[in-house]
């Protein structure tokens, strides 16, 4: 029998659409809203070499701001070179002038906003606790595949930076915090854009922070990664012969080791060089590297015995499910928003 992927697994599992709102917006990349932005390489290895991409500028009016995107969920468009590009927002209801953080929360590869918000529940739980906005956008081509390196080309960081921008003042947003996570290719996607944007001030991928290449020259950024000890997928002693700078397979992504990947980025905010290890349930450790520069952190949660999964999700319910099981004993949705301060 074919294994199929973890996120086309989870696919199979969720029937619904894009977005689950009414109200439609169509944002347009020549209104006022949005701003054109330098393309990038996506297979451009990242290693020990500061960013060449440049990301906007994101300038937001200091004081009140009034939100012109409806609460509650909402389908959104951009028009760019590559063909209509697609997303999902979850704002809540905010007080008059009150900016929130952005979390963009990236599908894994064949998924879809439906999907990814069915796994996280990024967007009802940002609406729930009224604490952050949540973006969700959705990839292009048959399966949905981010533009990461070692996948395929394409210009997916000018398309979610300029996203952001565009509802940056519509949906009042803090520039100061903004965030990503997702999980497999779309946890490779948030750290890839930890990488190449200057945008985030921490992301959290989930089940894939080893899909991409350490960045060490780059300007500290937090990261709060989840990893399951028994997920096939992306194992987390590596590949052999995929963590080497000899590595060109374009069709395939970098596998490097957990670990390593790690500490890279724990060098990257020049944290500690040896990590704090805590429990923090029966099957879950709390790796901190502490002391990092500028207020970053870096975190990585390793489950025994979990799959290519996001911790706490509902889906899949089945342990024996191809993509693995499902820790229980934390919620990765929870906890990333705790680290990262969107809640206490």
């Amino acid at each position: 029998m074919r294994r199929w992927s973890a996120s086309l697994a989870l696919v199979l599992l969720a029937a619904c659409s894009s977005g689950d709102g009414s109200s439609t917006t169509l944002v347009d990349s020549t209104s006022s809203l949005a701003v054109t932005t330098t393309g990038s390489d996506s297979t451009v290895d990242t290693t020990t070499r500061p960013p060449a991409h440049r990301s906007p500028r994101l300038v937001a009016a200091p004081g009140p701001c009034t939100p012109t995107i409806a609460a509650g969920a909402t389908d959104h468009s951009l028009e760019r070179a590559e063909g209509r590009r697609d997303f999902v927002l979850h704002r809540p209801e905010t007080s008059a002038g009150e900016r929130l953080p952005l979390v963009v929360d990236l599908h894994g590869t064949t998924g879809t906003p439906a999907v990814q918000e069915a796994i996280s529940r990024f967007g009802s739980r940002g609406i729930e606790s009224g604490a952050w906005v949540t973006m969700t956008p959705l990839a292009l081509g048959a399966m949905t595949a981010w533009a990461v390196p070692g996948a395929i080309p394409g210009d997916d960081i000018g398309f979610i930076e300029e996203a952001i921008v565009a509802v940056v003042d519509a949906a009042c947003i803090d520039p100061a915090r903004i965030f990503a996570t997702g999980i497999s290719s779309g946890a490779a996607m948030s750290a890839y854009l930890g990488c190449r944007s200057s945008l985030f001030a921490g992301v959290a991928p989930v089940a894939g922070v080893n899909l991409v290449r350490g960045c060490e020259d780059s300007a500290p950024v937090s990261l709060v990664a989840f990893h399951g000890t028994l997920d096939q997928y992306v194992p987390i002693d590596g590949l052999d012969g995929w963590d080497t700078d000899a590595f060109e397979d374009e069709r395939k992504f970098f596998r490097g080791d957990l670990i390593g990947i790690v500490e890279s980025w724990a060098r990257r905010d020049d944290c500690a060089a040896d990590a704090m290890i805590a429990s923090t349930g029966p099957q879950t450790e709390r790796y901190e590297w502490v002391g990092c520069a500028d207020g970053t952190k870096v975190v990585l949660y390793l489950s025994e015995g979990a799959g290519h999964t996001h911790p706490g999700a509902p889906i899949p319910v089945d342990a024996t499910s191809s993509v693995g099981a499902v820790a229980r004993d934390i919620d990765a949705t929870d906890l990333i928003a705790r680290e990262f301060g969107l809640i206490d």
